[in-house]
């Protein structure tokens, strides 16, 4: 290996920084954004969207400074926001909910001094800034990997303690060292909406890699693709990418070629997300409605967008660079920041809404299947910018990135696959008898009851059980909301269980998941008529012991609408061995019940209606029905405070 000389050391450190700089900022975000969702989920009285507006206008702090800060101050932030992460994994959702929300707002301080600093011949530039934000992208998909599309540092806190402790450690060797900042000889003077224009853009490269790239397993469920393959399809473009960007001469690109390739990824992406979105129509008659099966040829533009991905890295690239070349005051960086903060934030609300428009007052119902919009308006923040972009400029690689990051870069994304590969869920068919233990729970989206997260804790309880069918609600999976983790891939992977998640989350339903230990035949989603948040069901076939069973996972809406309950009877009519699971929102008094029970019986009555302690039986809304005839050996509620409901698990005989 090349030895690297004191000159070279620098820019090696401040890479280093930087890959982990814009990793916390990433898993800040993320954190953030999650118990902002988890304090509504909770109806507490704190108003977390009048946090969510400060968080996001900490850059107007920066207007009180005529001058630029010196660069030791960009550390210090850096230091105070690793501080809040460390903090926030070992404090209660309240405390949770601040510590990130102050560390986003310090990195947001943080990002326009380090491009006050930004100079061509140092070693804050485009080039070296990029390399860090693609680190950091690469190292956060291995993480989500590792922790079966959660970041695996909110699993196991010591790992994001680490990662905190590497950055400070990061940050203890720069501050003593002299970093040359360089200069550039003639400035452009820019105005004030040029500044604007490319803070938007910088801030919206960052929001569109944690849309769907930090993260992929949100790609994976936008259309039901193998996971390996997009991780596969992913890896190879980052990968082509950096080693161009790291080989040691100038890569060039024209102002036209770069715009084009923009455009390619936006409409691609676009067009993904609409191939794999149901529409709605308003007609109750048009329901059940079946979830379209996509061909593999129609997934085609999902594959072109994550191998012209690498264009947002580029995007980013010049866009710093450009920063570097006009030398913004600091004040022209501070009002910059406010504004592309502010719209990063209104981005991020619009994507939550598309699943929650039904909780959001006036203005909620809008986003209703808009998800592929929001996208496009992401990717149009992010290309619009460089329409002011003349030169696009891709200087020449500093050696170190190629003998350093290269490899690491390289190695997260193979040992990412591998991971995948391995840990994907191969079980060992039971030879079965055609006794089935049915187990359904609602998770409240993998939170306990004092909004911590809870996954590792909800899988232990289902593992208690020992299950051969578990049926899943509340379990959304790759959102904004909850921090863009995949909680059924969580306990399919810890099960060794066959996964079948229904709504695809280009849908804006809300998740619900069927597992099993024997192979789903047949597996579908279908959606019932809803006026508000939309519904759905999954339908597969299990086949144990010679018995062939018909399973269906739902989850009404609000009340138990007896509409959706009619739709899901009409999609079990005439179909043996039904076993009928899922938060139905009705209870054992009302009409729903007792229109289902003319046709399926209650599983829990048929086995006696045994105790439930710590139950109100009169209120139960979590249901497993079956054929008559079917016999049931035991039905049991299960209570605990990993969810704020209680699972049911009831034997089923031959």
């Amino acid at each position: 290996m090349k030895k690297l000389t004191s000159s070279e050391a620098s820019p090696w450190k401040a890479v280093l920084f930087l890959s982990l700089g814009f990793l916390l900022f990433f898993q800040l975000v993320s954190d953030f954004i999650e118990s902002v969702y988890t304090f509504g989920l909770l109806g507490t009285e704190i108003p977390p969207e009048m946090v969510s507006i400060v968080v996001f206008f900490t850059p107007a702090l920066l207007l009180f400074f005529k001058q630029k800060l010196p660069l030791r101050t960009v550390y210090w932030l850096a230091g105070a926001a690793a501080i809040m992460r460390a903090l926030e994994l070992a404090l209660p959702p309240g405390g949770k909910m601040l510590a990130a929300a102050a560390g986003v707002g310090l990195l947001l301080i943080m990002f326009p001094l380090i491009l006050a600093h930004t100079r061509h011949d140092g070693v804050f530039n485009g080039l070296n800034i990029g390399a860090g934000v693609t680190t950091a992208v690469t190292i956060s998909i291995l993480m989500r990997t590792m922790g079966a599309g959660s970041d695996i540092s909110l699993l196991f806190p010591r790992i994001g303690w680490l990662t905190s402790g590497l950055l400070l450690a990061a940050i203890l060797v720069l501050l003593p060292t002299s970093v040359p900042a360089g200069f550039d000889v003639e400035p452009r003077r820019p105005g004030f909406l040029q500044v604007t224009a490319l803070s938007i853009g910088f801030m919206n490269a960052l929001l569109v890699l944690y849309f769907a790239f930090t993260s992929p397993t949100v790609l994976a469920r936008w259309s039901g693709t193998d996971y390996r393959l997009i991780l596969l399809t992913l890896g190879i473009a980052l990968c082509v990418y950096f080693a161009l960007l790291t080989n040691g001469r100038t890569l060039h690109i024209s102002s036209k070629l770069l715009i084009f390739w923009n455009a390619l990824f936006i409409l691609s992406g676009t067009a993904a997300i609409l191939i794999n979105q149901t529409a709605f129509p308003a007609e109750s008659s048009a329901y059940p409605l079946y979830q379209a099966v996509v061909p593999w040829g129609l997934q085609i533009p999902l594959f072109i967008m994550l191998l012209l991905s690498p264009v947002i890295l580029i995007d980013f690239t010049v866009l710093t660079g450009e920063f570097a070349v006009r030398q913004p005051s600091m004040r022209q960086l501070a009002g910059g920041f406010n504004i592309a903060a502010f719209v990063f934030l209104l981005v991020v609300l619009a994507q939550v809404f598309t699943t929650v428009y039904d909780y959001i007052p006036v203005i909620g119902p809008w986003f209703r299947d808009q998800f592929w919009l929001v996208f496009l308006v992401a990717g149009l923040g992010l290309t619009l910018p460089m329409l002011a972009v003349r030169r696009p400029d891709l200087t020449g690689a500093n050696p170190v990135l190629r003998i350093l990051l290269f490899p690491l870069v390289l190695s997260c994304m193979l040992i990412s696959v591998v991971i995948a590969v391995v840990q994907e869920p191969a079980p060992v068919v039971p030879a079965g008898s055609g006794q089935l233990r049915v187990l359904t729970y609602n998770l409240q989206q993998g939170y306990d009851q004092h909004g911590e997260r809870a996954y590792l804790e909800q899988l232990e309880v289902i593992r208690g059980q020992n299950p051969d069918i578990v049926g899943l609600q509340e379990s959304d999976v790759a959102r904004f909301s909850g921090g863009n983790a995949d909680i059924v891939r969580t306990i399919a992977e810890g099960l060794n269980m066959y996964a079948y998640y229904g709504p695809k989350t280009v849908s804006g339903t809300f998740g619900i998941a069927l597992l099993s230990r024997y192979p789903l035949e047949n597996p579908r989603t279908f959606f019932m008529f809803s006026s508000g948040e939309q519904t759905a069901s999954i339908t597969a076939e299990v086949t144990v012991g010679g018995i062939r069973y018909h399973v269906l996972v739902t989850h009404l809406g609000n009340g138990g609408p007896i509409i959706q309950q009619q739709q899901v009877l009409a999609a079990l009519e005439g179909k043996r061995n039904v076993v009928a699971m899922g938060d139905f929102n009705f209870k054992p008094s009302t009409e729903q019940f007792a229109l289902t029970t003319q046709t399926l019986e209650s599983a829990w009555v048929l086995a006696g209606e045994p105790a439930a302690p710590g139950l109100d039986t009169t209120d139960l809304i979590d249901h497993i029905f079956v054929s008559p005839g079917m016999a049931v050996k035991s039905a049991e509620y299960i209570v605990a405070d990993v969810s704020d409901h209680p699972g049911l698990v009831v034997e089923i005989g031959p």
